[in-house]
This record gives structure tokens, sequence and C-alpha cells, in this order.
């Protein structure tokens, strides 16, 4: 005998539908605050700039006493351009606290003349044909806060530690002689970056200090374009405005340089 059997019933698959609704909402609305989680905490970055440096002046004297005289380096070599370059590491270590790492080797040598006498580290050379070395390497060590961070804005500002490796030159028939300074010279750092358009920043990166012996400036005006999550390239302008006079030296020199560079998040 053949039995007929009712299909069992099947609860509506329509009930579900406002369960996976809320959660698609929820989880769209989640988005933002991970867009904003990762902007706070970009992860550490790595750029890399070269460019060109022209000496605005440079003026020297070692010992800074009698009978050693006052002489332009510039003078001898030219104002440039000069090959430069910078590599620094970024590494935020949480939401407003930051390290950055610098290396910035800066030097020059060309041979030139001199229509003057210059007596340098208690050596005589005389008018004519000279050469002249000038390096100054910076490595740094910096930490920043951010104090401000809303709308198109972001403002930190901290303090850097620079090592400067320093070294004047002079060569003419044979004779040398050098002066060399390695020291620790502290900086105040305040750096501000403003987010104009999507995708573009233009930032204001400021490092120095003054005292009556003598002063450090290093700032830049840069534009930096994102060209992925990752990936983002810039140009600026630096100026790089220093130096000491004391018993032992007197050094001032400027030096204007313009630099593209790349960066690299690593996310």
């Amino acid at each position: 005998m053949i039995t007929a059997t009712r299909p069992r019933s099947r609860r509506p698959r329509a009930a579900h539908r406002p369960l996976a609704i809320a959660l698609v909402a929820a989880s769209t609305l989640a988005l933002p605050e991970r867009a904003a989680a990762n902007a706070a905490d970009p992860g550490p970055s790595l750029t890399f700039e070269a460019g060109a440096a022209w000496q605005q002046r440079n003026t020297a004297r070692a010992p800074n006493e009698p009978p050693n005289t006052r002489f332009d380096i510039d003078s001898i070599t030219g104002t440039g351009p000069y090959a430069t370059g910078r590599l620094t590491l970024d590494w935020p270590i949480g939401e407003r606290h930051r390290l950055r790492f610098l290396y910035a080797p800066l030097g020059l040598e060309e041979t030139g003349t001199t229509d003057e006498t210059i007596i340098f580290q208690d050596a005589t050379f005389a008018p004519g044909r000279i050469r002249a070395e000038y390096r100054f390497d910076s490595y740094r060590a910096s930490y920043r806060y951010v104090f401000h961070d809303r709308g198109d804005w972001t403002w930190a500002g901290g303090a850097t530690l620079n090592v400067r490796d320093a070294e004047i030159r002079l060569t003419q028939d044979g004779l040398t002689r050098s002066r060399s300074d390695t020291g620790f010279v502290p900086l105040l750092a305040v750096e501000g970056e403003w987010r104009f358009a999507p995708r573009w920043r233009g930032v204001l990166d400021f490092e120095g200090l003054g005292a009556p012996q003598g002063r450090a400036i290093d700032v830049a005006l840069e534009v930096a374009h994102d060209v992925t999550p990752n990936l983002a390239v810039s140009g600026a302008y630096r100026l790089l405005d220093g130096g000491a006079d004391n018993d032992d030296v007197y050094t001032f020199a400027r030096f204007d340089s313009l630099l593209l560079g790349l960066t690299w998040r690593f996310r």
C-alpha cells in the first residue's frame, strides 16, 4: 500500500535576511575605524633622497687666533652644485610617539686658486693653485611626539642628538694641513604635515639650535605624493646652515639643496 507523505516544513529563508543585513552594515561601519587606525599607526618607513647642493658660503679659520687667517673655502672650490643625499628611517613606537634615525653625508673637494696668503693650522699657503676639501657628515637619532593630529594637519615636536663628523683640508705643492672635529650636538625638532589633497602632503621639517658659540639649522620644505599605500615620491628644498666660533676654530657654512626622494612603508 502506498501512503502519501507530507513534505517537511522548512523555515522561510526570509527570516535570515535581517540578521545578514545587520552583519553587513556592522562590518561596513567598522571599515572607517580600521582605516583610521592604520593612518594613526603607519608603520616604519625608509626614505632615500638624492640631489644637488649649492655652497652659499663657507668660511674657516683654525686655530682661531693669529697668525692663522680666515679664508673662504667656496672661493676656492666654487659654489657647486655638488652631489648630496640622505637616508632616513622613521619608526613609530605608539600612536603619538615617533623615532627617527638619519644618515646625511656632505662633502666636496676641488682645486682652485687663491689671491691671498692663507695661514691654516699654522702652515702658510701662498697665492696660487690650491686644493680644498670639506666634509660634514651627520648621524642623528630623534624622538618626536605628535601633539596635534586633527583635520588636515599633524604637528610633532621633540629632540635630536646629532653626531657630526667634520673635516677641512688644504693641499698645495705637497703641503697638507687638515682640521677634523667629531662631536655631539643637541637639536630641537619640529615637524608639520598638511594633507592638502588626496594622497598629497606638504611637510615642514626643522631641526636646529643656537648658542653664543654657534648654531646648527637644518630645515626643509617638502611636497610628497603617495603613489601606493606603500610607496611615496617627494621633492624638497633644504637649507643647512651653522658653524662655531670658539678658541679652537671659526667655521660657518650654508648649503642650499634640491632633493628627490623615495619612501617605502613597511606595513
